[in-house]
């Protein structure tokens, strides 16, 4: 059965999976939930040593660099937009490696590896879209004056940086 809060790709257009994943058409049934700051997340991967915090949080900075670039698109930014989602892929390509990293030190064949990324990313998108469009409505800015967003983005805009922290011990 097939989450309604989760998007169904098959038999879509290539640019509006594009838009999904952006989280531009979220399900209104899909609840926004509370997200964990970084340095929250980087605190439990300390503790549990859990490697699949950090693919969670590559994909965090990928879910809101497609956002952003959503936005940007939306304004004509077209330059702009595509920079955003060169780092989203980015951030993608680093979850990608670090889950079949992941599978290959449990003993397990990756399969489909990207396409779990994908969706991982299109589910963490949805929250973010709702953050945003929240924010708008509330202040007519999707990300100012937010500081949870603002320090977010500030710190995917670095994605080497942002890597080393999340590895750090």
């Amino acid at each position: 059965m097939h989450n309604l809060c989760q998007p169904k790709l098959t038999g879509v257009p290539i640019l509006m999976k594009r838009f999904i994943l952006a989280g531009l058409l979220v399900s209104p049934l899909c609840q926004a939930t509370p997200m964990s700051t970084f340095d929250e997340v980087r605190a439990q991967y300390q503790s549990y040593r859990d490697p699949t915090r950090l693919s969670y949080l590559f994909n965090r900075c990928a879910a809101l660099q497609l956002n952003v670039s959503a936005l940007l698109t939306r304004k004509g930014e077209k330059q702009g937009a595509q920079d955003f989602e060169s780092l989203a892929q980015h951030y993608m390509i680093l979850s990608e490696a670090n889950e079949r990293d992941t599978d290959k030190k449990r003993g397990l064949k990756s399969k489909d590896t990207m396409k779990t990324v994908q969706r991982n990313v299109g589910i963490v998108s949805e929250v973010y879209s709702k953050r945003l469009k929240d924010n708008f409505a509330k202040r007519g800015e999707y990300i100012v004056g937010d500081t949870q967003l603002e320090a977010e983005l500030a710190e995917c805009n670095l994605p080497e940086v942002f890597r080393k922290k999340a590895l750090a011990p």
